[in-house]
């Protein structure tokens, strides 16, 4: 009795037909697509340049930003905070807003976290990034299908040195 190797042929499709199985096993697809609802409203007003409140109550902190704190409850107003306020006041106060609500709905202060797009689609939280009026924040994470977007976003703001990446420029002049 003759035994026949296997051919290099034959060899691939076992090895890939094991890798897909493990794929679909271990490292499931799913879990690497973000689940996100979406819902329009209407801003009512702009707390500080991350924040806002709804006309239909909701409190709404904008994800992967952290725009300088307003100086609420007797807290000096961080530099640069009056302008990113302004900014957001701007484009979203007394508009429509899409919301792109990602898997964790709120923070620990009851605030719905949201990705929020304007009338024309524009990406608002990628927007004040790249006027500089706010900082990336990623320690939470980011959306794979926006962190690229979002990372490029600040990093044209520093090297234009715009919004609040301009201030230690200010500052000398």
């Amino acid at each position: 009795m003759t035994v026949r190797s296997a051919s290099p042929a034959t060899i691939a499709v076992i090895v890939f037909i094991l890798l897909a199985m493990l794929r679909l096993l271990v490292f499931r697809p799913e879990s690497l697509i973000v689940r996100s609802t979406k819902s329009i409203a209407t801003v009512r007003y702009v707390i500080d340049g991350d924040t806002l409140d709804l006309v239909d109550g909701r409190r709404v902190r904008l994800l992967g930003i952290d725009a300088p704190e307003a100086g609420f409850h007797g807290k000096i107003a961080e530099p640069w905070a009056e302008e990113s306020t302004e900014w957001l006041r701007d484009r979203v106060e007394g508009y429509e807003v899409t919301l792109r609500v990602d898997e964790k709905e709120k923070d620990r202060y009851g605030r719905t976290l949201a990705w929020i797009f304007d009338a024309n689609g524009v990406l608002i939280n990628q927007q004040i990034l790249t006027e500089g009026h706010a900082k990336l924040l990623s320690d939470f994470g980011l959306p794979a299908d926006l962190e690229p977007a979002l990372r490029q976003a600040e990093s044209r703001a520093r090297i234009q040195k715009s919004g609040l990446w301009g201030l230690n420029r200010r500052a000398k002049e």
